[in-house]
């Protein structure tokens, strides 16, 4: 549809060239790579990462492209599914910042690595490719978060958005034109799904494998558009937002601001390894016990409120990092959240761990309807003296030290600090990079 929705956003897409875009939008480019890279190296080890990338091995094909923290290699989309893989192989990877949720970067950022390892692009190239892909799956984010009902409409908001960002990610890099990438975006939302019932999943592996697969998906989308399959032009015209929410005029916030607000300077960088409910009331226990200086044996009862759409998320039959009676608790007992530490069955289940538990409980808040409240809590401590104390905290964004502290407790621990620092530099530096493979290359074998 010439004109649609679909059309303009393109047409928008393929204009834009690095140097015109703001300097805050190409600094959270590099800050979202640092971060995500930190991420997918320490997920390359996990189960349920590894089960992909054995069987993108198995599968064979060209050894074209890196597998982050891996020594095989692969062809460019088992590649782009692998490494999607690694970028939501856990709970560490930025969320987006106005809906305290959506795991947006973890659609475009893995496929900008591989694709642009794939093509010899540019550091440019690359971050140019992340902050486009980010800039439509951030404002699908948005909308889908917004719409969605976590009861009556149970599909996965990350992987749908993932699969049109990974596609204008991949297609950017493969240079292709307005009509191509509007087959592309049309191609990838004929792939996107991602059924939720991972509230009853003990594991991690429903998320990974459909960010995975949106990875997959989005740079097959672009690859069979760069060939000249065609499919009409108009997905986002009304199609998708019919499919997936029952309203197709949702369509034009898309065009909302285009050009002046980048969703890439909305990123949510969680402080910590646990589900995105967690972050804002982490914030406030940590303070609570470092400013009066509980120690575990001391409390009676945790109290958190917030809002009911996170405490739906959180249920105890989740993973431990976001089932969010074990994030709780191993925070309290530990005076901290590590990575490895919460990955390890042995850990979390103590009988410290248990007995905090017992101890933790969650209050759904149904007067904090906005999606603000995803960044509001309060926290009520009771302790074993009869003392209550209180915390009602917003979320605080991470600074770039922040970020870089966090890199270093994900990174080092595989590593080491000599080539965690290469890693590290090799990023900061990646606006002038000539090619982003001596990055990739650097990132590979780890495991």
């Amino acid at each position: 549809m010439s004109g649609g929705v679909t059309d303009k956003l393109c047409e928008w897409l393929c204009s834009v060239h690095y140097e015109e875009l703001p300097a805050e939008v190409r600094n959270s480019a590099v800050n979202v790579v640092l971060d995500s890279v930190g991420g997918m190296l320490a997920c390359s080890t996990l189960p349920e990462a590894k089960s992909i990338v054995d069987f993108v091995e198995a599968l064979g094909g060209k050894p074209e492209c890196t597998i982050i923290g891996h020594t095989q290699r692969a062809a460019v989309v088992g590649a782009a599914m692998a490494n999607g893989a690694m970028a939501h192989g856990d709970e560490v990877d930025p969320v987006h910042l106005s809906s305290a949720g959506g795991h947006v970067a973890a659609g475009p950022l893995p496929t900008a690595l591989t694709v642009g390892e794939w093509v010899g692009a540019s550091g440019k190239d690359v971050l140019r490719a992340l902050a486009l892909g980010y800039e439509v799956g951030g404002r699908l984010m948005t909308i889908l978060y917004r719409e969605r009902d976590y009861v009556a409409r149970r599909f996965y908001h990350t992987s749908v958005a993932g699969a049109l960002g990974s596609a204008v990610a991949a297609g950017s890099l493969l240079r292709l034109n307005r009509r191509e990438l509007q087959s592309a975006l049309g191609l990838a939302a004929y792939q996107a799904a991602g059924p939720d019932n991972m509230t009853r999943d003990p594991g991690h592996m429903g998320k990974t494998f459909q960010v995975a697969a949106a990875n997959r998906n989005g740079v097959t989308a672009a690859l069979l558009a760069q060939r000249g399959c065609f499919v009409p032009l108009d997905i986002l015209d009304g199609a998708f937002f019919d499919a997936f929410l029952g309203n197709a005029d949702l369509g034009r916030e898309l065009l909302d601001r285009l050009g002046d607000y980048y969703a890439i300077t909305d990123v949510m960088h969680k402080r910590y390894p646990a589900g995105s409910p967690n972050q804002t009331y982490l914030q406030g226990l940590f303070r609570l016990l470092d400013q009066h200086g509980i120690r575990p044996k001391e409390i009676q009862e945790i109290e958190i409120h917030i809002p009911k759409r996170g405490v739906h998320r959180i249920p105890t039959t989740r993973h431990a990092s976001i089932s969010g009676e074990i994030v709780c608790a191993m925070a309290a007992v530990h005076g901290k959240l590590d990575f490895y530490q919460i990955h390890d069955p042995t850990a979390v289940a103590t009988p410290a761990v248990e007995e905090m538990r017992r101890r933790v409980r969650f209050v759904a808040r149904d007067d904090w309807q906005g999606m603000e409240h995803g960044r509001h809590a309060i926290v009520r401590l009771t302790t074993t003296q009869s003392r209550k104390l209180e915390e009602e905290i917003w979320f605080q964004p991470m600074n770039r030290r922040d970020i870089e502290e966090k890199f270093g407790a994900l990174v080092v621990p595989r590593l080491g600090k000599e080539k965690s620092r290469s890693v590290q530099e090799l990023v900061e530096r990646l606006e002038n990079a000539e090619s982003v493979r001596p990055l990739m290359e650097e990132l590979a074998g780890a495991a």
